[in-house]
């Protein structure tokens, strides 16, 4: 089902609780908003689902998404708070949400729309990420849809008392589409990915599985060192050069960083390395 439009009044209020405030974005199934929590008077992201006209698929993802999001805590993942159902004043209609903590920041693609990263920030973006994964496949969870736009730099968080504190601070987020290794909702067809960033297996139909996520992270990290995409165009375009083309990784990076997107982003999933391997990697090139 598409995502639909919701109206926000000026103080409205969903569950007694959460006033909706302005429209931050859309993720995989629904819309996120900044709201205040008048319990706790504290700024709170809101993902909103309309289900008025929801499937019964539709409400099983909506409770996937929920579930996937409960069983993960990592400082590199957003956090999950509550979850509700209320109608929208006004004439809005039925919606379920999600509440979770508000990363006040730009995402990841903003911030490379700017420029290419240095590679010591990149490594450190990657090393976050890598854990962040490594975190979530470990609870089951492939989250499927890597890619800057769902990364959050979260400059916030920044602490500089800290030895190993991160240098660009990031939140991996939406999990609209991620999947479990037991059971989870059948994914809708179209929905395993955006095509720029898709593993040559879930652009063939196949299911993801870890390995996928790894690859979509190898190309991030790709994209943060050259500021341009490995495979841009229109889903087709995209999908089709991946399977024809190698990864392509600019020699000016050095061996290390030649040798480490090579193996996350190569062809059969066996060969890609684990989150854990990666992060060990990067952290050794964000000195």
């Amino acid at each position: 089902m598409p995502p639909t439009e919701f109206r926000t009044p000026e103080r409205a209020a969903l569950g007694r609780r959460y006033q909706l405030e302005q429209q931050l974005g859309r993720g995989g199934s629904g819309e996120v908003f900044r709201a205040t929590d008048v319990r706790l008077q504290r700024a709170v992201a809101l993902k909103l689902f309309s289900i008025g006209a929801a499937t019964p698929q539709d409400i099983r993802r909506y409770a996937h998404e929920a579930r996937v999001l409960s069983s993960l805590t990592h400082p590199s993942l957003v956090a999950l708070l509550d979850v509700g159902a209320d109608v929208l004043p006004d004439g809005g209609g039925p919606v379920a949400f999600l509440v979770m903590e508000l990363v006040d920041g730009r995402t990841l693609r903003d911030t490379i729309a700017d420029g290419p990263l240095p590679p010591s920030v990149t490594a450190d973006v990657g090393r976050q990420l890598a854990l962040a994964l490594g975190h979530a496949h470990g609870a089951g969870v492939v989250h499927r849809d890597v890619k800057p736009s769902n990364v959050l730099v979260a400059a916030d968080r920044y602490d500089s008392g800290r030895l190993d504190a991160p240098r660009m601070p990031v939140v991996l987020a939406d999990f609209g589409i991620a999947v479990t290794t037991a059971s989870a909702p059948e994914a809708p067809r179209g929905t395993s990915g955006t095509a720029g960033y898709q593993s040559p297996e879930q652009a063939l139909g196949h299911p993801a599985g870890p390995p996928s996520d790894v690859y979509s992270l190898g190309l991030v990290l790709l994209e943060c060192l050259t500021g341009e995409r490995a495979y841009p165009g229109d889903p087709l375009s995209s999908s089709l050069a991946r399977l024809l083309d190698p990864v392509e990784v600019p020699a000016r990076f050095g061996r290390d960083w030649t040798r480490l997107l090579l193996a996350m982003t190569a062809d059969d999933p066996a060969a890609r390395p684990a989150p854990a391997a990666v992060a060990a990697e990067l952290r050794v090139l964000r000195v």
